[in-house]
C-alpha cells in the first residue's frame, strides 16, 4: 500500500510539473503564432522606383496606403530630400551624388500604437555606371 501511494504522488507531481511547463509554453506559442502567421500588415508603401532609378526622373511620389483611418507616418532618407509630406503622400528627391539611398518609413496605427517600418531600397544609374555596363556586354 504504501508503494502504490509514493509511486501515486510522484505521478502526479510529475503530471503536474508537466502541465505547468506546458501552460507557460502554450502560452508562449500562441503569442508568436498570432504575431507571425496571423497578423495582416495594414499599410503599404506604394513606390514607382523604375524613372528615378533609371534618371528618367529627379523626384517621385510615393503613397502609404493604409486598411486603418487613424493612423500617422514618419519618413526619412538617408541621402535625398523628403518634401511635401502630405497625410498620404509624400515627394522624395534623389541625391545630387551618390548610387545608393534608402527611405525608411513608420507607419503607426493610432488606435492600437503599432508601429509597421518599411524600407525602401534605390540604386540611381549615372553615366559612369551606364558606360561600365555597356563595356561589360
Amino acid at each position: 500500500m504504501e508503494k502504490g501511494f509514493v509511486i501515486f504522488m510522484i505521478l502526479g507531481m510529475a503530471l503536474c510539473q508537466i502541465l505547468h511547463g506546458y501552460q507557460e509554453n502554450s502560452a508562449l506559442s500562441v503569442e508568436e503564432v498570432v504575431t507571425m502567421e496571423c497578423e495582416v500588415v495594414p499599410f503599404q508603401v506604394v513606390v514607382d522606383k523604375t524613372p528615378l532609378e533609371s534618371g528618367q526622373e529627379e523626384t517621385i511620389t510615393c503613397m502609404i496606403l493604409a486598411d486603418k483611418k487613424d493612423f500617422s507616418y514618419i519618413v526619412s532618407a538617408e541621402n535625398g530630400k523628403i518634401s511635401n509630406k502630405d497625410i498620404s503622400s509624400f515627394d522624395y528627391t534623389k541625391p545630387k551624388e551618390g548610387v545608393f539611398d534608402t527611405i525608411c518609413v513608420e507607419c503607426t496605427d493610432n488606435a492600437t500604437g503599432r508601429k509597421y517600418s518599411f524600407s525602401i531600397p534605390l540604386f540611381f544609374t549615372t553615366p559612369a555606371t551606364e558606360v561600365q555596363l555597356d563595356i561589360l556586354k
